[in-house]
């Protein structure tokens, strides 16, 4: 009954480990190709784990719609120089990403410029 006992908790311990190695990961970004996106602020959540920002962005191929993209963890945003004044809802933002591969919506921050020219960056990404 112990070793029972002892491999369900090691299967369990190692479930959670993988499923938090999975939600972490960077995977899904292509940090090669970044690209610059400009829209129009409609939500800011700097938390942790991530941040987000959702941007209402237009272009001729899709037209208007709102994107979520994910960012570092709050600490790094406000290191990095944010603060609660940095983006207002309604601002016209300009972000650096690494778009998802799946050519999806969305991608991973690497930097974001305020609308009054401040550029908030995070290094290695």
């Amino acid at each position: 009954m112990k070793a029972l006992a002892k491999t369900m908790a090691t299967a369990a311990l190692a479930l959670s480990a993988a499923a938090g190695f999975a939600h972490h990961s960077a995977a899904p970004f292509n940090f090669g190709e970044p690209v610059v996106i400009e829209g129009i602020v409609k939500e800011i959540r700097v938390v942790n784990p991530h941040t987000f920002i959702v941007l209402e962005i237009t272009d001729d191929e899709r037209g208007t719609r709102d994107v979520a993209y994910e960012g570092m963890s709050a600490s790094i945003f406000y290191r990095a120089g944010y603060t609660t004044d940095s983006v207002a809802i309604g601002d016209t933002i300009q972000i650096t990403i690494a778009p998802r591969f799946d050519g999806e919506d969305g991608g991973f921050i690497s930097s974001f410029t305020t609308a009054d020219g401040q550029v908030i960056g995070f290094q290695g990404f």
